[in-house]
């Protein structure tokens, strides 16, 4: 499958629920697309006007190509998006969670290295104790000339809705 036909796919899935951006550039790296979803929740007393408790959920999910994938993009891939987490997560009382995803679109991957240390990679980070929160940051790897799918730990469930486009 070639990276358009894929992307067109996984766009007419994504933008039912997120709001879709072409050429995101995040921290000198230009990404294809980001998706970015918010929602939030609260609990009322009596009318809607006295608001008991607000909680927040987020999610950015950054497409990127890479015609050949090695462990020096992915290495670069992950300091970029742990830099940008702290400057794009605001943990306030109400944030509850904020996922960054980063979907790596690959026509060739350079050495089973690379996709042993993508499924080996966890990044978390909680605010005050989680009392503010708490973010993740997971990885995807789509490999289009095997059409197979990698994801990093905590990205597993994601395996079925990029897999679902071959």
């Amino acid at each position: 499958m070639k990276y358009e036909t894929y992307m067109q796919n996984i766009m007419k899935k994504f933008h039912h629920h997120f709001d879709i951006r072409e050429n995101y550039s995040l921290k000198d790296y230009n990404f294809d697309y980001l998706a970015e979803f918010h929602e939030r929740s609260e609990k009322y007393f009596a009318s809607k006007k006295i608001v008991l408790d607000g909680m927040e959920n987020n999610e950015y999910c950054f497409f990127t190509y890479v015609p050949d994938m090695g462990l020096s993009h992915f290495n670069h891939l992950t300091h970029i998006l742990e830099d940008a987490l702290l400057d794009i997560v605001e943990p306030t009382s109400e944030h509850m969670s904020t996922l960054f995803t980063c979907i790596i679109i690959a026509e060739n991957i350079d050495d089973d290295h690379t996709i042993s240390m993508l499924k080996k990679y966890r990044y978390s980070k909680s605010f005050l104790f989680n009392f503010k929160g708490w973010a993740k940051i997971r990885f995807v790897l789509v490999d289009l000339s095997s059409e197979k799918i990698y994801t990093s730990k905590g990205g597993e469930r994601l395996k079925k809705v990029y897999d679902f486009i071959f």
